[in-house]
């Protein structure tokens, strides 16, 4: 699900453009663009357009339309074919040039960068340090949606302006050497690291090559800068413990962490949760559900400790986010159920999470628990184990019946039978999708898969119409 790029009014002059890049003016000499953007459908006059080579698409053909919708010039691969009045800067690689441009913008900006990253819990942590550091004054842009990437990271940094003192940037990463990029062209002044799991290992291939991954984000950290890292994670604090930076913190569960989780009672509205940091006691009653929410708010916490905000108004904005849709979102369903969506992605460790979660809201509800879980993607060769963990976890998070879409998750749904779970086992969630009339009445019923199984099919029949 792709999430639409916002526009932006980043001025590049014509030097500066060519001294970023390391890239050659063709055609008429130009003096300043204003905004940059990277699909010739959305070029106004004055923009800079920056053709990128995907999959699917070699934006280098639409240079000369862009050029013609008013473009004030358009950073191209050499070759590419253009009129003689068209203002070009020419590169070898127009991706590599879009960051170093965004570098260059971020550079020129006087404000904050806090870069997030991690196998799980990176996009609610973000939601919730933007929500408090709000709260506590700061004026905030934080990463929309999906765009974590080598294109969306750029596109969010040349949003960077006056209005803005603050900007929490999120990392996501598919491949090794991605997050270093994306923090080289970031250059954050903090940066969270909140796990390291199985998740991605198709293109890195094990948990340690996704925690080398995701530690080299705090290994771009000036001396100076501030490093926050889930200190319940071996792989992770290890790692961070070694990174040449001055001021570090650790939030989770142990003792030895600096923002601990003491405890916390799961809700169908929310989470009260009980921190403490460095000896001083928290509490909030967040909106969102969970031990994953929890452990978000923790290290959201951490951040804003790190930097000298105020903890009171942290909290509050902390407990002022809502849920995301897809993202541990409380459901109300047809006959007293209550579903919790999940459906946004899948990994070993989401999963855990929210097992763990869904078991915790189902006991103090007093309600049978139902989990119905799709496929978990990009897992390589570690599919099948995978699977078959998560089939264990069902069955020690003793749910009343197991159904899994999928199949990957034939393993688990194998596993977990196995071990006397009543399962059930469908293709894929558009067969999964009339359930309704197997479930017991005032169930707990989390739905949980990677994003291409669209578990959001499971859900549309499951929910009370006109509910929240």
């Amino acid at each position: 699900m792709a999430t639409q790029i916002p526009p932006n009014r980043a001025e590049l002059r014509f030097a500066d453009v060519l001294s970023a890049t390391f890239g050659t003016a063709v055609g008429p000499k130009w003096e300043t663009a204003c905004g940059v953007v990277t699909d010739s459908r959305a070029v106004e006059p004055g923009n800079l357009f920056v053709a990128l080579r995907g999959d699917r698409f070699d934006a280098n053909a639409f240079a000369a339309q862009a050029a013609e919708l008013g473009a004030a010039a358009v950073v191209v691969e050499p070759g590419t074919s253009l009129p003689s009045d068209v203002s070009a800067v020419e590169v070898q690689d127009t991706l590599v040039a879009l960051g170093n441009l965004a570098r260059f913008h971020r550079e020129s900006w006087g404000g904050e960068v806090i870069g997030i990253t991690g196998s799980v819990g990176k996009t609610t942590t973000r939601a919730l340090l933007a929500s408090a550091l709000r709260s506590a004054g700061r004026r905030v842009l934080a990463t929309t949606g999906n765009l974590n990437n080598r294109i969306g990271v750029p596109m969010t940094l040349f949003q960077l302006d006056d209005t803005v003192d603050t900007a929490v940037i999120e990392m996501g990463t598919s491949e090794a050497g991605e997050i270093a990029r994306l923090a080289e062209i970031a250059k954050p002044d903090a940066a969270i690291v909140t796990r390291a799991s199985l998740a991605h290992t198709e293109g890195l291939g094990s948990v340690e090559a996704v925690a080398d991954e995701k530690v080299s984000l705090l290994h771009a950290l000036p001396q100076d800068g501030l490093l926050v890292a889930y200190g319940d994670d071996a792989p992770v604090k290890k790692r961070a413990s070694i990174a040449p930076v001055t001021r570090k913190l650790f939030y989770g569960r142990g003792a030895s962490n600096d923002v601990r989780v003491l405890g916390w009672e799961a809700g169908a509205k929310g989470t009260r949760v009980e921190l403490q940091v460095r000896g001083r006691g928290i509490e909030i009653e967040m909106g969102l559900i969970g031990e994953g929410a929890v452990l978000n708010a923790a290290g959201a916490l951490a951040v804003c400790f790190g930097l000298g905000v105020s903890l009171e108004e942290a909290a509050q904005g902390i407990a002022n986010v809502d849920p995301v849709p897809g993202r541990m979102q409380p459901l109300a369903g047809v006959s007293g159920r209550l579903i919790i969506d999940d459906t946004y992605n899948s990994s070993p460790a989401s999963v855990e999470v929210a097992l763990t979660t869904a078991r915790a809201v189902a006991e103090q509800r007093g309600a049978p628990l139902v989990v119905v879980l799709g496929d978990m993607k990009e897992l390589g060769v570690h599919s099948e184990t995978a699977h078959r963990g998560v089939g264990e976890l069902v069955a020690e998070s003793d749910p009343l019946l197991f159904i899994g879409c999928g199949e990957e998750m034939h393993i688990a749904v194998d596993t977990a039978n196995a071990r006397g779970v009543d399962t059930l086992w469908f293709e894929d969630a558009a067969s999964c999708g009339e359930i309704g009339d197997r479930l017991p009445l005032n169930a707990v019923v989390l739905v949980k898969g990677s994003r291409s199984m669209e578990m959001e099919r499971v859900v549309a029949p499951l929910r009370e119409v006109g509910q929240p």
